[in-house]
């Protein structure tokens, strides 16, 4: 009796982490897989499981301080009541309760950012905050999309070949590669670059909520004015009002009105638009008021220290390791490069569009054939989502004309995150031949 038992509650634990990591994760409820190898049966379905459901995800306190957005927080509930209604499962009060609350809560237009946290092996965590929507204001960097996760799942299984070594990430995006790779690895160095300026803001928050220290010990949640602290707090706050209301503001320009599930919990990407569709007399207004000079990227926290001899590199304090810096592929300046002289070169979903790609392989071109004190060259890793053959090939035949080799790496043999694989996902090695 007590190993059935102890095997029960084994089991009810696995289902448990199994439906807690796909919650914070946001996986759109038509692919949340709530049967696993951890399966009960229906009639095991008690009140009493079906409360540890709640406590595990929307009572947790990871959904107070990191909350998913709100609109899938109704979806996730809803979806448990129509589950065991169908199963005719006896309910607990809690979750018509749970869902009332929900169901009150006002949806403004702050549920245009939201929160994603993805669970470590090791069981540490990464909380990032970013768009509902895959793509915004011409960007596709406010959302994590797919090679970003094969890629950290690759980094982490190959922790060892990242030691102690200065890591250059290309368009880091909200950051959760680099994130993955500073919880796990002993590098010696990690530079998160991108060059749009809400990106780097939202990036820049990112690596403060899971690497600054005061977050190990009472995690807290920024409110707008929180977001962007600065020395003079009244100005600061003023102004840090101004850029998450412009951000929130100008991504509910591009939210569907129609239905409550958002683009990235309803629907999977085939092709990507580098195009944003938002514009309002509200960005007019306020364009010039909140991004001054979009050429310029001034950190405005106390949690960064600028590098005298490298302009617009930041050091986080709390980890000079951590490093942060705007950086544009098709304005770079060789000089940075020079400067930046990495050993490894990451970069994620970064292969989407031809027009991009000279300038993309221009750059990994003079940095893979920078040599090192060691005689030793850097090697890229490039993880791509093949959504369509024609634009990677292009990419390959680029590589090729700038003397680059390149091959495909095997890919993580575990996979950590939940997200849709069936289009291939793929991560090629890049060098560049001794002599060349």
């Amino acid at each position: 009796m007590a190993a059935s038992m102890s095997t029960t509650m084994s089991l009810e634990e696995n289902i448990l982490r199994d439906i807690r990591t796909q919650f914070f994760e946001m996986v759109p409820i038509r692919r949340m897989k709530w049967k696993t190898t951890h399966s009960i049966d229906d009639k095991d379905i008690s009140p009493d499981l079906q409360r540890a459901v709640l406590k595990a995800t929307v009572q947790d306190a990871t959904c107070k301080q990191y909350p998913p957005s709100l609109s899938y927080q109704r979806a996730f509930v809803k979806s448990i009541l129509h589950k065991l209604e169908d199963i005719d499962a006896d309910i607990c009060d809690e979750i018509y309760e749970t869902y009332g609350d929900l169901l009150q809560q006002k949806e403004e237009e702050d549920d245009t950012l939201c929160y994603k946290t993805y669970t470590l092996p090791c069981g540490n965590t990464v909380s990032l905050q970013e768009s509902v929507h895959l793509i915004s204001q011409g960007t596709t960097g406010l959302s994590t999309w797919q090679a970003a996760l094969h890629l950290s799942e690759w980094c982490s299984e190959n922790s060892k070949f990242l030691e102690n070594k200065r890591v250059l990430e290309l368009g880091s995006g909200l950051g959760l590669t680099g994130i993955t790779v500073c919880r796990k690895c002993q590098m010696k160095s990690y530079t998160f670059t991108d060059c749009h300026h809400q990106v780097l803001y939202l990036l820049m928050k990112n690596i403060e909520t899971n690497f600054a220290k005061q977050t190990y010990l009472s995690q807290p949640t920024y409110t707008p004015s929180d977001i962007f602290p600065s020395t003079s707090k009244e100005c600061t706050d003023k102004k840090d009002g101004r850029m998450m209301k412009s951000i929130r503001r100008q991504l509910s320009v591009n939210a569907e009105p129609s239905n409550p599930c958002t683009v990235s919990m309803c629907s999977d990407i085939m092709e990507i638009s580098y195009t944003s569709t938002a514009s309002s007399s509200y960005d007019e207004e306020n364009s010039e008021d909140t991004f001054s000079d979009q050429n310029d990227f001034h950190v405005e926290s106390q949690n960064w220290v600028m590098d005298e001899c490298l302009p617009g590199m930041y050091f986080f304090d709390q980890d000079e390791r951590i490093r942060l810096l705007k950086y544009d592929w098709e304005t770079s300046d060789d000089r940075i490069l020079w400067d930046l002289a990495p050993d490894i070169i990451l970069a994620a979903d970064v292969v989407f569009d031809k027009s991009i790609m000279p300038a993309l392989v221009s750059v990994l071109r003079k940095l893979l054939s920078l040599e090192m004190e060691n005689g030793q060259r850097a090697t890229a890793f490039i993880a791509s989502t093949i959504r369509n053959e024609d634009t990677r090939d292009h990419f390959l035949i680029v590589l090729a004309n700038e003397g680059l080799t390149y091959e495909i790496v095997d890919s993580p043999k575990k996979k950590i995150f939940h997200y849709e694989d069936t289009i291939p996902i793929e991560i090629l090695k890049i060098q560049c031949p001794a002599g060349s």
